[in-house]
């Protein structure tokens, strides 16, 4: 008996090292299972109270009139245009700022010139207002514009109630606030330069404050405005209409500000046709030339229109002149205000742009989803 229990031992602890491992990896398969479970919890529970907040406090924001991603459509992988046929599409470029925007709009305007195509004026918050309030008498002149583009752009086709092709250039966050900020201490053309002056602030203070720029574009709506105009004090009147904007949206929790952020990163494919990234400028070119069947790449350039390289010279300025500040400064809370490498790991500045960076992150995944397709396409061809 002691000669088979010494032979059936090896067998039985193997056998029992089986047994525990199959209990590790069991262990392991729940605790992925709970912890997938806990993430789709918190994904719905997200989307149950960004749904709650659009009711509540933005019930402008959900976009009917778009046509979905191009590149995402499986029978329609573009909409190129046939010669001598007339071109019903309305394109809305939505400009956010300091990603390549001008030369897009450059483009717009040859196309308005050679395929005489009507363009309204730029979309600021001023041109929105009045678009917003015309009356039903004007909805069929507003028909016959093929071409919108601006900062504010993002919702026009709500009023007319048609399906747009909306498209926009999307930047990292933080290197647009960068570049913005040099922007307002060189030119200072931007409506943001007027909110707080960059050169009285630290570059820092200045992102913290304006962070929610991109934020604000989305969720611009002209009721606001025409409702302070109603009834509200003199005190309110004296801001623009963006500036209103932004402090009605500054009112918003930093959680309600993700909520938001959350639910437009998820609708990004569903309101916009085509997307672009200011770091990958060529290609986003190359795939507006083929989502809607016109000339991007190759537009004749204008004096006024700063390049992509202009652009990322700025933001490179302003990281040079940072560094220059900080060699010729001895105090250390000075240096750090202005060190473009530390700032971007800053707690409070992240924290500021977390929305941003939530819209930003999607727009970069629907961007690479789209190379591939077209790639694919391009080398299927």
């Amino acid at each position: 008996m002691k000669n088979v229990w010494n032979f059936l031992l090896p067998f039985m602890v193997e056998e029992m090292a089986h047994v525990e491992e199959d209990l590790r990896v069991g262990e392991a398969m729940n605790v992925l299972k709970i912890s997938h479970s806990d993430g789709y919890i918190l994904k719905r529970k997200q989307a149950e109270e960004a749904e709650k907040l659009l009711r509540t406090k933005l019930a402008w924001l959900p976009r009917n009139f778009t046509v979905p991603n191009i590149f995402l459509q499986s029978d329609k992988q573009s909409v190129f245009m046939q010669e001598g046929k007339k071109d019903n599409r309305t394109l809305v470029f939505v400009h956010h700022p300091r990603a390549a925007g001008g030369h897009v709009i450059n483009c717009l305007n040859n196309l308005s010139y050679t395929k005489n195509m009507a363009m309204s004026p730029v979309m600021n918050s001023k041109t929105r207002l009045l678009w917003d309030a015309g009356n039903p008498d004007t909805v069929t002149f507003q028909n016959r514009i093929g071409i919108h583009r601006g900062g504010y752009a993002f919702g026009v086709c709500e009023k007319l109630q048609r399906n747009c092709h909306y498209f926009t250039m999307f930047r990292d966050p933080f290197d647009t606030m960068v570049s913005l900020y040099q922007h307002c201490l060189d030119i200072g053309t931007h409506e943001y330069c007027s909110l707080l002056k960059s050169k009285f602030v630290s570059l820092r203070d200045w992102i913290i404050e304006n962070s929610g720029l991109l934020l604000n574009q989305f969720l611009y709506s002209s009721h606001i405005c025409l409702a302070h105009r109603i009834d509200s004090s003199t005190e309110t009147l004296k801001y623009p209409c963006w500036h209103r904007q932004k402090m009605e949206n500054d009112r918003l929790t930093d959680k309600e500000k993700e909520n938001v952020a959350n639910y437009i990163a998820r609708n990004l494919r569903r309101w916009f046709s085509v997307i672009g990234v200011f770091e990958k400028c060529d290609e986003s070119m190359a795939m507006f030339e083929h989502a809607l069947g016109e000339t991007f790449s190759k537009c004749s350039s204008n004096r006024n229109v700063r390049s992509f390289q202009e652009e990322t010279m700025m933001t490179n300025k302003a990281h040079l002149l940072s560094n220059e500040d900080r060699l010729s400064e001895d105090d250390d809370s000075e240096e750090y205000e202005d060190d473009i490498d530390m700032l971007r790991d800053d707690f409070y500045v992240q924290r500021a742009l977390s929305p941003s960076n939530t819209i930003y992150a999607e727009a970069k995944r629907v961007f690479n989803i789209q190379r591939q397709i077209l790639y694919n396409k391009l080398n299927n061809n």
